[in-house]
């Protein structure tokens, strides 16, 4: 089974410095019929303006994750960790038992990031940060292994049974994913338009899917997330 979720159907909210589409139930959003897909809790879809940002706020007890589209992002915390990234950058932040940070533009062209919060599998974990850059090479017509849960090695581990894949496609390619019995799939268009299937995804269009694989026909350049976890 697989609902298509438009980008248009999504939540806008548009502060100026700040335009997102919420995915699921955030901030002045409150639906309790969308709160959450599993154990994936948040999928922003942020634009940040050139030189604005979000200031330095606590979280406790969240798997954090973000990745960067295009533009630099800044990021500084509590644990003493400061850095930007650019496109197709990952960031992870176990927030666990509390940490600070700050997510600035400091450059002159808008940030686009997609913001996820994945709940934990324990309350009260140490805090931790962690990033990446890949090569685009590595995410080019096939999928790329971003997140995996703990212990998994050449990847940023979460504490969570949940993983993260990226890929880019060239036109006219495919790619398929084969969804194990008793998983479940969230999927974020991030650029371009396709075919996942037999329905057309436009740029930002999202699905949910369980008990069914995955096939992708990319009708332009495309560039899609996944995460896979346990049925809920």
């Amino acid at each position: 089974m697989i609902i298509h979720i438009p980008f248009n159907s999504l939540y806008a909210a548009n502060h100026g410095w700040l335009q997102s589409r919420f995915h699921f139930s955030f901030a002045e959003y409150h639906d309790r019929e969308n709160m959450h897909f599993g154990v994936l809790r948040v999928m922003n879809d942020d634009i940040i303006a050139p030189h604005t940002g979000f200031g330095t706020h606590p979280h406790h007890d969240m798997e954090i994750i973000t990745y960067v589209l295009s533009g630099e992002l800044t990021h500084q915390d509590s644990m003493g960790n400061a850095e930007s990234l650019g496109r197709g950058s990952i960031q992870y932040m176990s927030a666990g038992t509390g940490v600070s940070h700050s997510e600035k533009n400091e450059g002159d062209v808008p940030v686009h990031l997609i913001q996820t919060w994945i709940l934990p599998s324990h309350k009260a974990l140490a805090p931790r940060y962690g990033s990446k850059v890949f090569d685009a090479k590595a995410r080019h017509n096939q999928w790329l292994h971003l997140i995996a849960p703990e212990g998994t090695p050449d990847v940023i581990s979460i504490y969570q049974d949940a993983n993260m894949f990226v890929t880019e496609l060239d036109p006219n390619s495919t790619l398929g994913f084969t969804l194990k019995a008793g998983r479940q799939l969230y999927v974020k268009v991030m650029e371009g338009r396709g075919v996942i299937n037999n329905s057309v995804f436009e740029p930002g269009d999202a699905a949910k899917a369980w008990d069914e694989n995955l096939f992708i026909e990319a009708l332009s350049a495309m560039h899609i997330l996944l995460i896979e976890m346990p049925k809920a």
